[in-house]
């Protein structure tokens, strides 16, 4: 069965160029491997991320982000199962917003997922959004 989770969390102290690289490419890596879909985006020192993906292993790599000591005060926003990916066709399915052409393009693909009237695909895209737009 699959299911989403999108979590936000504060950065546990801020993050130079380095450390912010290195997060990014463990999560492109790991979440690969994983069969994760998904976003991670990084802005003001929060976090946020939609991780989609087979049942158990999405709340097997949730719960190594909630003991991971770079993140305080984890929140998960949504987790439930879904009957489809939403970000399986987003850039070959797990992205790392990094820049604000990276943005553009994120807001750009929501919008276009808006057309499908999907409940909880919109619930998805209204926490990405307000996190980006704000």
């Amino acid at each position: 069965m699959l299911k989403t989770i999108c979590y936000i969390s504060d950065a546990a102290r801020p993050l130079d160029y380095n450390i912010k690289d290195n997060i990014y490419l463990k999560a492109k890596s790991n979440n690969t491997i994983n069969n994760i879909t998904g976003v991670l985006v990084y802005k003001n020192s929060n976090f946020l991320q939609v991780l989609e993906g087979e049942e158990e292993v999405v709340d097997s790599v949730y719960k190594k982000i909630s003991s991971d000591p770079r993140h305080d005060n984890l929140f998960k926003v949504i987790n439930t199962n879904i009957d489809e990916r939403i970000f399986e066709d987003y850039n070959f399915g797990f992205t790392i917003i990094n820049e604000k052409a990276d943005l553009k393009n994120l807001y750009e693909y929501l919008e276009w997922l808006k057309l499908g009237h999907n409940k909880i695909a919109n619930e998805v895209i209204g926490m990405v959004e307000n996190f980006i737009e704000n």
